[in-house]
């Protein structure tokens, strides 16, 4: 992982106009540049959020195949996480996990949370196997409350303490 820059926006937008990768984020609306340059200056003064690029790297060649980042409650010590493989070709391969464990280790060691969670449609597989593999928990089921694909979905509630990340990780 390492900071996102702005010469990655041309690739972000590029992943926000994907319909099947944007099935998983539920958006709507056409990204633009213009929309893409907006939150990517929004994100940069951000002091609630921390948001990173996922990269392979080999030697002094940088791929860029993702994003992820945090939005944190600080009163509550809670993050909300999110996370997008956009280079379909890298679907599967185990990037994503990898990813989301160094941002969970970053938010229970680096930023002191104290609980981290996401919301996950019912029908993205992949990714709730990834998340129950790091050690996160259904915790909810709001049922049928998103349209998407032609039909509603349950979006799942998952979280994860820091308490149980530190007892997963002795026990590895």
């Amino acid at each position: 992982m390492g900071p996102m820059k702005k010469e990655y926006l041309t690739q972000y937008t590029k992943w926000m106009n994907d319909p099947e990768m944007v099935q998983y984020l539920g958006m709507i609306q056409p990204m633009t540049r213009e929309n893409e340059e907006e939150w990517y200056e929004n994100a940069r003064k951000n002091k609630n959020a921390v948001y990173f690029a996922i990269l392979l790297i080999n030697g002094d060649i940088e791929e860029l195949i993702g994003n992820c980042g945090v939005d944190i409650d600080w009163k509550n010590k809670l993050g909300d996480l999110g996370i997008t493989i956009g280079e379909k070709d890298q679907w599967g391969k185990g990037y994503g996990t990898e990813a989301m464990q160094l941002l969970v280790n970053y938010c229970f060691h680096t930023l002191n949370l104290h609980k981290v969670k996401l919301n996950v449609y019912d029908f993205n597989t992949r990714a709730i196997k990834s998340y129950r593999k790091i050690g996160f928990i259904k915790e909810g089921n709001h049922r049928k409350s998103h349209y998407v694909n032609g039909k509603y979905v349950d979006l799942f509630a998952m979280g994860l303490l820091k308490d149980e990340w530190k007892q997963k990780r002795e026990n590895a």
